[in-house]
């Protein structure tokens, strides 16, 4: 159950008061935005991975740089 909602905004395991539970929320909104995805593998009593794909970046980074001047 807990990985079926892993990347809720606001779910967290976490007690009252610790976390907000936005964290992955954010992270899978930003891969997701830029055309990646996200692997989760978990095991019981050995922890979660995490692996993020994004496609690779076809632009230079002085190209992306006026894009985003352009955009505001």
């Amino acid at each position: 159950m807990t990985k079926a909602r892993l990347f809720e905004p606001f779910f967290t395991t976490k007690e009252m008061g610790r976390g907000t539970g936005l964290g992955l929320a954010m992270v899978y909104g930003a891969v997701k935005q830029n055309n990646g995805f996200i692997n989760v593998y978990s095991e019981v009593g050995n922890g979660t991975t995490f692996r993020i794909y994004l496609p690779e970046a076809t632009a230079q980074p002085s190209e992306v740089k006026m894009q985003l001047y352009c955009h505001l």
